[in-house]
């Protein structure tokens, strides 16, 4: 009996290392591979997340086919209870080490406490939100939450140290141990390391977030899984009615061992009293019990003490709360008024259905090739928190690049073909007369022209006088060309503020969203009204 006891805690650590494993696995790949489809996107992950699924059917009304996948877990609760926590989740795995790792065994490890309702109201703040339109679940759902901690803040630190490592290695003076470094990054480069070392605005804060979320753990035994996580509520609620169940013969002789090993809460010690909804099928109060008081079986649900100790009251201000906040934010300037600088990926929805979809996992930002995808923080207004956008100073829209699309689990960012891609119009470059080279300096440049992407030049030139009266070429971008892919305002010689930038006007997402009125070219320079439509 013990020895098959302690093979099943066993299986659930190996399951718990193979899933953890798989999810790091796959967000390494999520990076251009030198082909343009993604093999080994770890969207999987999130297409397996009921919290993304339910709160997208809200917010969206409908998701794509791959999020379906996520209803294997229903029967999966509903046999094992909360299992995925247990097993599956790969932030949870995180939070068990932390809470485990080098901490003795504590009276409250096992007790269910009044602070686990707070997850309920947690998701009811978002199921309110989803229900106007606004999917803001993902700023806490441990999915979303682990792939952004690590893809904007720990793999970025992880990256530059390695590279740094290796480069220092390479220059040493020993040639035998340079060549061994060479070949140490040459394999890293193939399987590692990223295509490009990319820098992420917010990510210290999303660091400490990190840590912050796992030094709790400290504090509680799987702190974030008992008291925060929105997706543990939703699998808690499933679970109340499983069939697995914890049972307790009259061989115990309350040693509290059991209660002392369990991970999350759920009362093994008090027999008819034990809490489903807490429990997440760890099995160590099983393997912990000496008198093998304590066994697990299949049985239908007859009436639970399991009870969710939270009033009606408190679930309805939860609800009411999450909508009435949403409906607050739709009421700012950024929901009306496009906003210059919030140049979104190509095949983005429009900015109303892209906030009810996007779940700000930071895939899209991650994979971008340039980095130029970067977290927003109030550029979209608080309800556009942690979503995507191009800052074209950082990094521009590769021309042929589809890769945000194909990862984006929600089509937040539909998936485009290349050809698409090409037409797809994210924004519009203006000239700026009082920075660029040629009007400021009188002095020739041609580098925003030179790299400009599309087949016939969006970006042109017109004579004017220059010093001394000699004429000098200054561009003038043709707004029927120009896409907005930003590698213009990139690769502008004026390094700080750029001589020409993409604001999101003209983007194919928005027919709202564009130039009022028919201009000559000269609208394209950022000239004084009063000089606008004359001659240059």
């Amino acid at each position: 009996m013990r020895r098959a006891i302690d093979v099943k805690r066993t299986a659930r650590r190996i399951s718990q290392a193979a899933f953890l494993s798989l999810f790091l696995v796959l967000l390494v790949k999520t990076d251009y591979g030198g082909s343009d489809e993604l093999a080994y996107p770890v969207k999987v992950f999130l297409d397996a997340d009921l919290l993304v699924l339910a709160t997208s059917l809200l917010s969206a009304h409908k998701v794509p086919a791959a999020l379906f996948l996520a209803l294997v877990f229903v029967p999966v609760t509903l046999l094992f209870g909360r299992a995925f926590c247990g097993w599956l989740c790969p932030f949870g795995t995180l939070h068990h080490a932390a809470s485990y790792a080098g901490k003795p065994a504590s009276p409250e490890r096992g007790a269910k406490t009044a602070g686990s309702r707070w997850k309920y109201l947690v998701l009811l703040f978002f199921a309110g939100a989803a229900l106007l339109g606004l999917q803001a679940a993902g700023i806490l759902d441990p999915i979303s939450f682990l792939i952004r901690s690590l893809s904007l803040s720990i793999l970025p630190a992880v990256n530059a140290g390695l590279r740094a490592f290796l480069e220092w290695g390479y220059a040493l003076p020993s040639r035998p141990v340079s060549d061994v470094f060479d070949g140490a990054y040459t394999f890293l480069q193939a399987h590692f390391l990223p295509f490009h070392l990319s820098r992420y605005g917010q990510a210290f804060l999303f660091f400490l977030l990190f840590l912050g979320a796992l030094a709790l753990n400290r504090h509680r035994t799987r702190f974030f899984c008992r008291f925060v996580c929105p997706l543990g509520a939703l699998l808690a609620l499933l679970s109340r009615a499983g069939l697995l169940r914890l049972s307790m013969n009259d061989r115990c002789t309350r040693c509290m061992k059991c209660r002392d090993a369990c991970a999350g809460g759920a009362n093994p010690h008090l027999g008819g009293s034990w809490s489903p909804s807490e429990c997440v099928t760890c099995f160590n109060c099983t393997a912990a019990c000496p008198e093998d008081a304590l066994s697990w079986k299949f049985s239908i649900a007859r009436g639970t003490a399991d009870r969710v100790d939270v009033r009606r009251r408190s679930m309805l201000a939860a609800l009411s709360f999450g909508a009435g906040s949403a409906l607050v934010l739709k009421a700012t300037p950024t929901s009306a008024v496009p906003v210059p600088s919030l140049v979104r990926p190509p095949g983005s929805a429009r900015e109303d259905e892209f906030l009810s979809r996007c779940v700000r996992c930071g895939e899209c930002m991650k994979v971008c090739i340039t980095g130029g995808l970067q977290p927003t923080l109030l550029e979209a207004g608080v309800e556009g928190i942690w979503t995507p956008v191009l800052v074209s100073k950082i990094g521009y829209c590769e021309y042929n690049c589809t890769l945000c699309g194909q990862v984006c689990p929600t089509f937040a960012i539909r998936p485009l073909s290349t050809e698409e891609k090409r037409k797809t119009v994210i924004g519009l470059a203006f000239v700026d007369p009082s920075r660029c080279i040629p009007f400021a300096q009188g002095t020739p440049c041609i580098v925003c022209e030179e790299h400009c992407p599309t087949p016939k030049k969006a970006i042109v030139f017109r004579s004017l006088p220059g010093k001394g009266g000699v004429p000098v070429r200054v561009p003038v971008v043709e707004t029927e060309l120009c896409i907005g892919c930003g590698i213009c305002e990139y690769k502008c010689p004026v390094t700080d503020l750029a001589g020409i930038r993409v604001t999101s006007v003209g983007e194919s997402r928005n027919p709202d969203n564009r130039l009022l009125t028919p201009v000559p070219y000269a609208a394209t320079v950022l000239v004084p009204k009063r000089a606008a439509g004359k001659k240059i």
